[in-house]
């Protein structure tokens, strides 16, 4: 994924768990078979292939764990790439069973797909959606792809907020995740075992093991940035003056970088108009360690007000070299620097629509240096920063800090180019560009010029194909100097790791070779030895000291990194070197040694870019090649310096492209190869380098062109475009008094013209033989005829030229025959054509009236005098340097030597010779412009004006001059290629085979072998001389790094040729004196990086100058053979073809193919069957055995590979050729008979049997003479009534399947298991191809995208072949191996497949589901099982057995299918699976029928085969060309050398009622010894032919195929168990101690309690009645539920069915364990009920029940905290459990669980019959029995209280305030009898004292 696409608020999620130590000792208790932690990477992500290719992505979601909250509906959202899918909602509960598989499809490269992020989400769907979320689990696919087999099995993902980092964590989800690819095979995760549930769920967290989770905060400084290109084109910088944005000239960027990392980013201000931004700024990174993402981004951008922004360039920091997390290291967290990082992308000159820009972003290779940043990472664990501290300023003590890591040393690099070749045609002069860094780029404008290019020179034809650039004696070469951080301690270290890689590597190669080629065991474990006794000196020596001062952090963390794991491979391979036994596996362990020492052979912090070197046609860059720094880099310490400093080496440019978007055939042509010597070190260390180079002079010139136009027939200086001297571009004024040598540097001579000696090659440089020719002309008035006198001569272009008789021979020439007419052209018989004008052209045959002009075409051939050759071109240079001009029409055009009509401008090169008085001075002139002496007043008047005419101030320029190295005279050599043969090699014409020649390019030659026709394997045999070939420089060095040899192979086509491939290869390089003899040797072929073949060849380079050389080859015609010390030691062989018939022919050009024929052919011989007459009645051949006789090579690696042809005849004799297949090595075929009899009659006089008649018989027996010993057929339904057994055929199979549970009656019995294959049973037996094999045939074209598929094959060749050596001395052949070969014809056959279920199909469904059915397909025959569909079910359980029948071979490819039913629309096929049954039926390995371990006559496994154990082995002694068993009694057996005993296979002495006779058993033993089928299933994969390469599935089946003429026995009853009706009832009695949740308007603590239970998965709850006002938390209910279900006693789990929504047309099924789920509740009126407790019990393994309530806790559970044991009973077993347990409420992963409750229940399971019998209502319905239930014995105050108010005011109110009320009622009293004595007692005193008175 482009990092790009992130949003902003993305984010990685990491989780933690226990200790390691914690983790090993739970594992070790509670044998868990998982992972537990994710395995980390041994996959290099950048290696990862980019082609898009089918993927799919499989994540099961097994179960959920303690999710935060209580009675939650969970449901699981998968979110992968920008596909979501989601699984079933689970009701009420915290510990949800999903148990689903999702699928997820993608079509993308390897390296896009683990970049996709994978996001685990947790929500309820009881809540709204903005706050449904309950956690989150992220990580990238890329985690999953790097682990073994691309999966993840039963991993626990521990969920978190991702808003709140801090709350914990939110609960556990068991996930599996697979993905697969193209070949990929589908691994079905294995259940998980019951003992899961007591381990804890932290011991295999999907996580780094041994980590906590922490807050982290990620530390990116970006202090400054340097050598930034310009981003903005002049003309927009134009348009922004003219409209007054911008004043002056500004730097044409504004630079700002973005930091990316966990899917954050951050980025810093923008610096406007900077090449050099200093930031100075913090980006601070908040992430949760540890951080499963791997890569940190670095992203220069540039502003831009008008568009997007532009990207600079990429930068990645792979955090995985930044860090270690080795488990045997305390490992360290990423650091990086402060260092300088360096970026790469498209070229500096692109600005505007380069389609080159995805390289900015870094994707695919970047071309060119886009500049550096100063940057520091760190990270600190504890806290993630706030808002406000993501980004802030570095302060002053950070910028001192770093100061002195910007120190600077001098730096120089020298190269020099000694061949430039295998250039195409170009139209313009090349020049090749070092740079390193901005420096030496021509075009850069912020560095002073520098000697960074070489002379532009013109190509020259090689004589065959290619162009090179003919620098002679004088090559060219340039020195940079440049300056950059001391890093030398950084990369010495680095060379001294990679040094041994190499070495390492090189002996491994070398031991590899020994071991292909089958050499002698002392020689290859002799080379082992010695490998391993070199890498133990290697490791052995010390790495280099860090330094005291401007050292990292990460410096000294690697340096740590390295030492120990440097001595911990020393001492693996010191004891490796004492205790190797096998080479095998030695070779195993050291490349274990590579890929380790390579994982610590990295400097991330090498802040020297790499040296680039680009190809310029013109101003055009083509093409380019980058060489890291470090392996170019000189150290004085030889072992420290890069393996490519100080030598010569070849380079192969390659053009700029973008991955999956370039022409790959464009890819394939190579640009150019150049061989160079390349030499960079310290300034200090360069003293001598002028020396160094092959023994050159290196020279120094200044150089400047005189430049002329042409006007009036006249050369003039005046009018030019350009100076009159100037550079080769014409944009510097450059006289030569200008020129002032820089200090330190004094002339050596005069100026002196030295002219470009390229021009001189003319049109016949570089061939052997040429063809002048001249034009005749004659012209004619109208009406007169063609005059003889008057002749002018021209050219092919009408150019006047010299007559035939005037052309002289030139120099190293001579001719080999007279002129003559050329009649081979649309001529007369005079050899003349005609035209009405000579200018406007037209030319015709035949004369007309008004033809004006006639000419005719004379030619002449001569070819090359070797002895002239260094004449000629002494006449060539002296022509040339005659005058020293060149011509051309326009200077911006090509030049030549010659002048011609057309030619405008010439110009001629000047140099002058500089000698250095100062080594370290540089050589850079100051140019003045206004020193030119002949220069007019005028010119310099106006050269100093701008175009507004104002005074422009007074620039020196700067100029570079050239490098040369000078050799004095070439060395000749002789190369001799020895081309054998190559195999495997594309297919390039419609036929499917191609037409190969192989081109070899050496320097400046190259040569092509003959065309061989119609072949994939072509055997040349061929001896390609390349004379006088030239090299310079000591011969010596040249032996030390020899040039390679370039060996491309082409098709040849009458119009063009397609490119096969391209092989590499180095020549032994023989100075004299060396008479050991070259091998031939197999070269790997190459074709856009994609293997294409093999060439086997030899390559030798002789030093020519005086010495002897070999003999010349022997020749074969025209052609050179390779000689016989090189070829292959040959024998005569003989090869046995077995030719069975074709299958599965496809039609070809329309047109079925019916009367097919073979040809095979190896080493030149051809043999040819007869053909078929029609293949549709019997595609098998008349004849089946053949043979012929050949000469092979003796040693197994020279072998030609076997060639198989197809033809097809038709009418009128058209034989096309249909297609082919290619036998790469006959090792598997190779047999020797003589030693075979031999050896089997030594075992039978070994073992005391005597000696028998022997004889190579393969007759088959015939089937039909076995039925008499059959044993009687019996019915399966009186077998059944018969053996009463409470096992079955399922009993067998999950016993077989490891089921412990499920099987455990059955293996109690002491019955035997059958096999189950995890894979198709064919490859567990070679595919059954004992007797004979299926060739695929392939035709057409093949591209470079394209594999050879099998889906692909246009048919099958069935048959096999033996090979063995024919005697030396001419005696009697051996006997053949192939004489008595079954009978080939037709045979009827009925075929039985039980089809046992299916796994992890492929979803057709919107829904996610499937409803799968079978269909299976027998040649003519077809049955669908449509109506029995399992609907809505991904792995369906079938148990079906078909019967088929089939005639072998017309009908012998058995599909079986598994479709998608749909009711509207047609169904889809999910996916297929084809079984070959020819195979297993002619199959020595009896692959028709398993044979099972026991050998019963009676009972549920009695014997089910057509024949007995003793005829099959009778049969199978036949079939192996080996005498028949011979017997001692019954007991006793001798068969192929062997003697079987049956005592040794009964060894308990007990025999079962149901076996058979002990002969009929020992041979059955016997037959399972030999490797005979046994009694199985086989697991095999589905494919859907829209997706041929990704697994759709897995189904299990087993094959039986019997022949009609046999007496076939009954079939298997392996119909899936149906479920038992059973009924649980559970009684709830009592709760107590449960939580009191409500407060009444009293203060009292109450509850109103009821009771709520269901089965999980039935979801149909039950409730009881209400318990008011519990004030002790007791409630009473006497309460009945009764749960009807279906149960499977074996597989212990309840069947539902139901629909999955109201508009569901069929209920589909469901299997779920039976688990009671029980729950208390406090009932509420006006608000929702609140959930107190629960429980959960699996009533197959359930907690055993408390007697009494007091004793009941916690720990009664199974999952308790404390990992107590429980008893733990089964409900099936008992029947019926009674008792108290406890109810809780689960808090969460961080917090305990609560005891809110104890419940009395007693549970009851009953048989339907049963509870029939017993019936019993709900609650306390009628019929109210077994048992009775009386009311609950509940206390008074239990009433609801707005229904009985006089009960509220007794219970409730008069209780709880009597008090209060009597007092209150009492004072109340007093106050009204207080208040009435007020009231009344004025009255009575008044009325009192009135009647006083």
């Amino acid at each position: 994924m482009d990092p790009d696409e992130l949003e902003e608020d993305e984010e990685i999620v990491e989780v933690s768990g226990q200790p390691k130590e914690e983790i090993r000792e739970k594992v070790k208790t509670a044998q868990y078979d998982d992972v537990i932690a994710a395995p980390r990477s041994s996959i290099d992500r950048s290696k990862l292939s980019t082609k898009k290719q089918d993927f799919q992505v499989r994540v099961n979601i097994h179960e959920g764990r303690k999710l935060l909250g209580g009675n939650i509906h969970p449901v699981c959202n998968i979110h992968v790439g920008k596909q979501s899918k989601h699984t079933r909602v689970q009701k009420s509960t915290n510990k949800p069973l999903w148990d689903e598989v999702l699928f997820f499809d993608f079509n993308c490269s390897a390296l896009d797909l683990c970049d996709e992020p994978v996001t685990i989400e947790v929500l309820n769907s009881r809540k709204i959606r903005s706050d449904s979320l309950i956690g989150a689990f992220k990580f990238d696919l890329g985690l999953v792809y790097e682990s073994a087999d691309h999966q993840f099995v039963h991993k626990w993902v521990l969920l978190t907020d991702p808003e709140d980092k801090e709350s914990g964590a939110k609960g556990y989800v068991k996930i599996s995740i697979s993905i697969l690819g193209p070949g990929d095979k589908l691994k079905i995760p294995p259940k998980s075992s019951s003992s899961d549930d007591l381990v804890d769920i932290e011991s295999n967290l999907l996580r780094p093991a041994g980590v906590q989770l922490q807050p982290a905060t990620y530390t990116v400084k970006i202090y400054k940035a340097e050598d930034v290109p310009k981003m903005d084109t002049d003309y927009f910088e134009g348009m922004k003056r003219v409209l007054r944005m911008q004043h002056g000239d500004h730097d044409l960027v504004d630079p700002y970088m973005i930091v990316s990392f966990a899917g954050k980013k951050l980025k810093t201000k923008v610096l406007y108009k900077t090449y050099t931004p200093e930031w100075a700024q913090e980006l601070n990174i908040g992430v949760q360690m540890p951080s499963m993402c791997e890569q940190l981004m670095l992203r220069l951008m540039d502003k831009d007000h008008f568009n997007r922004d532009d990207i600079i360039a990429t930068h990645f920091l792979q955090l995985t070299r930044l860090s270690s997390a080795d488990p045997d290291d305390e490992g360290f967290l990423p650091t990086f620097g402060p260092a300088y990082v360096n970026f790469y992308g498209s070229p500096r000159e692109s600005i505007v629509d380069d389609e080159l820009e995805p390289l900015n972003r870094g994707c695919g290779e970047g071309c060119s240096f886009r500049g550096r940043a100063l940057v520091e990472l760190t990270v600190n664990i504890g806290q993630e920063p706030s808002k406000d501290e993501m980004l802030r300023d570095i302060d002053g003590e950070d910028w001192l800090r770093v100061q002195p890591f910007q120190r600077r040393r001098r730096y120089r690099l020298f190269v020099g180019f000694l061949e430039g070749t295998m250039i195409h045609p170009v139209d313009a002069p090349v020049e090749f560009e070092i740079s390193i860094g901005e420096y030496g780029n021509k075009f850069a404008s912020t560095t002073l010029p520098a000697p960074s290019t070489t002379q532009p020179t013109n190509p020259v034809y090689d004589g065959s194909h290619y162009y090179y650039l003919p620098w002679g004696q004088t090559k060219p070469c340039v020195m940079l100097n440049s300056q950059w951080e001391d890093v030398m301690f950084r990369i010495e270290s680095l060379n001294l790791i990679c040094r041994t890689i190499d070495r390492l590597e090189g002996h491994l190669k070398d031991v590899k070779y020994l071991m292909r080629a089958k050499a002698p065991l002392a020689e290859s474990a002799g080379k082992l030895i010695k490998l391993l006794d070199e890498l133990i000196i290697d490791l052995n020596q010390p790495l280099l000291e860090l330094p005291q001062k401007n050292i990292t952090e990460l410096d000294k963390k690697l340096y740590a990194l390295r030492d120990d794991e440097m001595k911990r491979i020393l001492i693996e391979a010191v004891n490796l070197r004492e205790n190797a036994r096998d080479i095998e596996q030695a070779i195993i362990e050291i490349d274990s040694y590579i890929y380790r020492l390579q994982q610590i052979a990295t400097e991330p912090q090498n802040s020297i870019p790499d040296v680039i070197i680009w190809m310029l046609c013109g101003n055009r860059r083509v093409a380019y090649h980058r060489i890291p720094s470090h392996q170019v880099m000189f150290s004085p310490k030889q072992d420290c310096c890069g393996k490519l400093c100080g030598h010569v080496f070849s380079v192969f440019l390659k053009r700029p492209s973008v991955p999956d978007k370039s022409n790959a055939k464009r890819q394939w042509k190579l640009p150019a190869k150049l061989q160079v010597f390349v030499w960079m070190g310290l300034e200090d260390h360069a003293k001598g380098i002028q020396h160094k180079p092959l023994d050159g002079e290196i020279s120094v010139f200044a150089e400047t062109y005189e430049n002329m136009i042409s006007l009036l027939s006249k050369w003039t200086t005046r009018a030019m475009p350009r100076p009159k001297w100037s550079d080769i571009t014409g944009q510097l004024k450059l006289p030569k008094e200008s020129f002032t040598t820089p200090g330190g540097w004094r002339w050596a001579g005069e100026w002196f013209i030295n002219p470009n000696l390229s021009l001189s090659y003319d049109l016949d440089s570089g061939l052997s033989s040429f063809q002048d020719d001249v034009f005749e002309n004659q012209l004619r008035v109208p009406g007169s005829d063609w005059p003889t006198s008057k002749l002018f001569w021209t050219d092919v272009t009408g150019e006047e030229a010299q007559s035939k008789e005037d052309i002289m021979c030139p120099a190293g020439w001579e001719w080999t025959d007279i002129w003559t007419v050329d009649l081979n052209r649309a001529v007369d018989e005079e050899g003349y054509e005609y035209c009405l004008d000579q200018s406007v052209g037209g030319f015709v045959p035949v004369e007309k009236t008004y033809h004006l002009c006639r000419r005719r075409r004379w030619v002449r051939t001569r070819k090359r005098n070797p002895d002239l050759r260094q004449q000629a071109a002494h006449q060539r240079m002296v022509r040339a340097a005659e005058e020293g001009w060149e011509y051309s029409r326009l200077f911006t055009t090509k030049f030549h030597l010659k002048q011609r009509t057309m030619d405008m401008v010439r110009r001629r090169r000047w140099h002058r010779k500089m000698v250095a008085d100062n080594p370290d001075a540089d050589a850079i002139f100051i140019i003045d412009p206004t020193s030119d002496v002949h220069e007019t007043k005028e010119e310099k008047e106006g050269s100093r004006k701008d175009s507004t005419g104002a005074e422009k101030p007074f620039l020196p320029k700067v100029q570079a001059p050239r490098m040369f190295i000078t050799f004095k005279e070439p060395h000749t050599y002789q190369l001799r290629a020895y081309i054998y043969q190559a195999r495997d090699l594309f297919s390039a014409d419609p036929s499917g085979l191609s037409d190969p020649y192989a081109r070899v390019v050496f320097s400046r030659q190259s040569q092509r072998t003959k065309i061989l026709n119609e072949t994939l394997c072509p055997t040349w045999d061929q001896t390609l001389v390349f004379e006088e070939v030239e090299f310079y420089g000591n011969p010596t060095m040249l032996a030390e790094s020899p040039p390679i040899v370039v060996v491309e192979l082409f098709d040849y086509d009458t119009v063009g040729s397609d490119f096969l491939g391209r092989a590499i290869a180095t020549p032994i390089v023989k100075l004299g004196g060396e008479h050991q003899m070259a091998k031939l040797n197999w070269h790997p072929i190459t074709r856009g990086g994609e293997p294409a073949g093999e060439l086997l060849g030899a390559f030798e380079l002789y030093l020519n100058e005086g010495a002897e050389l070999p003999f010349m080859p022997p020749t074969r015609g025209d052609v050179y053979q390779v000689p016989s010390g090189i070829r292959p030691v040959m024998q005569l062989t003989r090869i046995e073809v077995l030719t069975w018939g074709v299958r599965h022919m496809k039609k070809f050009q329309l047109a079925a193919v019916n009367s097919p024929s073979i040809e095979i052919e190896c080493g030149g011989v051809v043999l040819s069957t007869i053909k078929i007459k029609n293949a549709k009645k019997n595609p098998n051949f008349d004849t089946s055995s053949m043979l012929f006789d050949v000469f092979l090579p003796v040693e197994e690696l020279y072998t030609p590979p076997l060639n198989i042809r197809l033809l097809d005849h038709r009418s009128f004799g058209v034989k096309p050729l249909v297609g082919t297949h290619m036998i790469k090595s006959l090792q598997e075929y190779r047999r020797d008979p003589v030693a075979m009899v031999q050896t089997i009659r030594e075992k039978m006089l070994e073992s005391g049997f005597g000696d028998a008649e022997y004889a190579i018989d393969m007759d088959f027996a015939d089937p039909a003479a076995t039925a008499e010993h059959q044993p009687p057929a019996t019915s399966t339904s009186s077998e059944e009534g018969e053996f009463k057994e409470d096992v079955d055929w399922w009993s067998k199979y999950y016993s077989s399947s490891g089921n412990e549970q499920l099987g455990r009656v059955y293996r109690e019995k002491g019955y035997e298991n059958m096999v189950v294959f995890e894979e198709e049973l064919e490859n567990y037996f070679d595919n059954f191809t004992d007797l004979a094999q299926s060739f695929p045939l392939f035709h057409g074209k093949r591209h470079e995208d394209e594999d050879l598929d099998e889906d692909k094959a246009v048919g099958y060749f069935k048959g096999t072949f033996r090979v063995y050596p024919l005697p030396a001395d001419g005696s009697d052949p051996p006997p053949r191996m192939l004489k008595n070969v079954p009978c080939n014809q037709l045979v009827e056959v009925l075929v039985r497949v039980y089809i046992v279920k299916a796994f992890e199909l492929q979803p057709q469904d919107p829904n996610g589901l499937s409803d799968p059915y079978l269909a299976l397909k027998l040649g003519r025959f077809k049955v669908k099982d449509r109506e029995n569909y399992v609907p809505k079910n991904l792995s369906p359980t079938f148990g079906k057995m078909f019967e088929l029948d089939g005639t072998l071979p017309l009908e012998s490819e058995l599909r079986v299918q598994i479709f998608d039913y749909d009711l509207l629309s047609g169904d889809d096929l999910i996916g297929e699976t084809k079984i070959d049954l020819e195979n297993r039926f002619l199959s020595a390995r009896r692959g028709v029928c398993g044979l099972p371990k026991r050998y019963y006559v009676a009972g549920p496994y009695k014997w089910r085969d057509a024949e007995l154990p003793r005829q099959i082995l009778e049969k199978w002694c036949a079939t192996q060309a080996l005498p028949p068993p011979v017997w001692r009694g019954n007991s006793q057996v001798y068969v192929n050398g062997k003697t079987c005993c049956l005592r040794d296979y009964e060894t308990r002495g007990q025999v079962h009622k149901d076996w058979g006779p002990p002969e009929e058993r020992l041979a059955l033993y016997t037959l399972l010894d030999l490797g005979l089928v046994p009694e199985h299933i086989e697991t095999r994969t589905l494919y859907n032919p829209l997706r041929p390469e990704i697994p759709q599935g897995k189904i299990q089946i087993f094959v039986d195929i019997f022949p009609k003429s046999a007496t076939i026995p009954p079939p298997i009853n392996i119909t899936p168990r149906a479920p038992q009706d059973l009924q649980l009832r559970v009684i709830v009695y009592n709760v107590q101690d449960v939580l009191l949740s409500d407060t009444s308007f009293t203060g009292e603590k109450m509850s109103d309690i009821y009771v709520k239970g269901w089965l999980k998965g039935q979801d149909k709850k039950q409730k009881t009645d209400v318990h008011y006002r519990s004030l002790n938390g007791e409630g009473n209910f006497n309460w009945r539920y009764v749960f009807p279900f279906k149960y499977l006693p074996a597989e212990e789990v309840m069947v539902i069915k139901k629909k999955e929504h109201f508009f569901s047309l069929d209920k589909h099924e469901e299997k779920h364990p039976v688990t009671f789920v029980c729950q208390i509740w406090d009932n509420d009126i006006f608000t929702p009920d609140d959930f107190l407790g629960l429980l959960e019990l699996n009533l197959n393994f359930m907690p055993k029940a408390n007697k009494f309530a007091k004793s009941v806790s916690l720990d009664d559970l199974p999952d308790n905290e404390k990992g107590k044991p429980v008893p733990m009973v089964s409900l099936f077993d008992q029947k019926n459990v009674k008792g108290w347990w406890p109810l809780y409420e689960e808090g969460g992963p961080d917090t305990p669980r609560e005891l809110t409750g104890k419940v009395e229940m007693e549970l009851e399971i009953l048989s339907k019959e049963d509870s029939e019998a017993k019936p019993a209502g709900k609650g306390q319905e009628e019929p109210n029995e077994n048992p009775h239930l009386d009311p609950p014995n509940r206390p008074a105050t239990s009433f609801l209280w707005f229904t009985s108010p006089w009960k509220s005011l007794r219970y409730i109110i008069w209780n709880s305030y009597k008090w209060y009320i009597l007092i209150g009622f009492i004072i109340l009293l007093v106050v009204a009898m207080v208040g009435l004595f007020i009231y009344s007692a004025p009255g009575a005193l008044s009325q009192k004292l009135i009647a006083k008175l």
